[in-house]
């Protein structure tokens, strides 16, 4: 008995990028293309293309975040496992059949790619890698067997994808498609019209045109021009983010003036761990801190009240609060009150934090682009909130 696959019908654009992959003779193809055009969907066929019709070969994929690859390798496990013809390691995330392998790594996990040696690798959400991933983790990869190299993108400013889509001119190799959300004829261009209409004009041109922009969508400006050092005076001042799943717990400590003296992050330890961990923190500063309240956050809180006796404050974040102290950040940045550490995780979620449009809502909200992990922007939030107002409380019961 034969068992077959059907595949999916790609639409005329799609149809373009895959005829490239398959039937030329460029190694590396460049796809810098606007939301919704139907990314994922296109590389996780073409991962099945390859495994079948090229037996004994190794496929990688290489998403920013677990989560994300986790995702996607729901889905092929999804649309596959009728068939028969795979074995699924759900723990290793990896998938083997036709003699293949198919592996899903997280590009915040590098020294797990390192080593290996791929015959095809998909990027997917390159722009949204680490800085140096490509060239000092992933390219060596394919350095010895690589046939075929696929990046998938939207743009963030101009980045490693803005560089891929110039090698076009100078190496043979490199094959450039750009794309928009309107090429997808799946979608109603008055949805994406109606999207237009409310959101700012360069990140409708970023995301949804695909345009490389100078400076991205970023809300907050010359985040790097703040990195420095402070001196630790007067009374101190914190906010935490609690984490959720994959999400980080990040707490935030530093000066009345805008010092930032602390940042640490923590993920996957049990709630208690993580609880004594914080509270050690807060108690060493002696920091009144802000504590976001949500969900798990009023369990924690309630833990956390416990260690910390009169250090820490709930804060609720919502629909209306939320907006307003991030707003609040971004305006600190601008009046250049705040300091920062030099720690990359933190400052690359600054500059990518930017403007998102909920298609359910209808409204713009804030939020890091998918991929990419906010806990330190909404810590620092909850940091610069609680140096203005808990400071003029604690002085008003002076």
């Amino acid at each position: 008995m034969t068992s077959t696959i059907k595949g999916y019908k790609p639409h005329l654009k799609q149809k373009q990028i895959h005829e490239a992959i398959n039937n030329s003779n460029s190694k590396y193809i460049v796809c810098n293309i606007g939301r919704q055009f139907g990314k994922s969907l296109l590389g996780e066929n073409q991962c099945l293309y390859w495994m079948i019709n090229d037996k004994g070969c190794t496929v990688g994929w290489v998403s920013p975040i677990y989560k994300q690859c986790k995702k996607v390798y729901l889905e092929i496990k999804k649309a596959t496992i009728a068939s028969g013809i795979f074995q699924y390691n759900d723990s290793e995330l990896l998938i083997r059949g036709a003699n293949s392998t198919l592996q899903f790594f997280s590009a915040e996990r590098a020294d797990n790619i390192r080593g290996n040696t791929f015959d095809y690798l998909i990027c997917d959400e390159t722009d949204f890698f680490k800085n140096g991933i490509w060239d000092e983790v992933l390219q060596p990869t394919i350095l010895v067997k690589g046939k075929k190299v696929l990046f998938l993108s939207t743009p963030k400013g101009k980045k490693l994808m803005h560089r891929l889509s110039m090698m076009r001119h100078t190496d043979q190799r490199y094959q450039y498609f750009h794309f928009t959300s309107y090429d997808n004829p799946l979608i109603d261009p008055r949805e994406i019209d109606s999207i237009k209409n409310s959101i700012p004009d360069h990140v409708f041109r970023q995301e949804y045109l695909a345009e490389f922009i100078d400076g991205g969508a970023g809300l907050f400006k010359d985040v790097r021009s703040a990195i420095g050092t402070c001196e630790q005076k007067g009374t101190l001042y914190g906010g935490l983010d609690i984490g959720r799943a994959d999400d980080f717990t990040v707490l935030t400590i530093g000066t009345r003036e805008g010092g930032v003296l602390h940042v640490e992050r923590w993920r996957h330890d049990e709630w208690n761990t993580i609880v004594t961990k914080v509270a050690a923190v807060i108690n060493q500063y002696k920091a009144n801190c802000y504590i976001e309240v949500n969900n798990q956050g009023d369990v924690f809180y309630e833990l956390l009240k416990s260690k910390c006796t009169n250090l820490i404050h709930p804060f609720t974040t919502t629909t209306q609060t939320k907006p307003i102290m991030i707003e609040d950040l971004a305006l600190s940045f601008e009046q250049k009150e705040l300091i920062l550490p030099d720690h990359d995780w933190l400052i690359e979620e600054l500059e990518s934090f930017t403007y998102i449009y909920d298609n359910k809502t209808r409204r713009v909200k804030y939020g890091a682009p998918n991929g990419i992990h906010d806990d330190g922007v909404i810590s620092l939030s909850l940091y610069n909130q609680a140096r203005k107002k808990l400071a003029i409380i604690g002085k008003y019961y002076n």
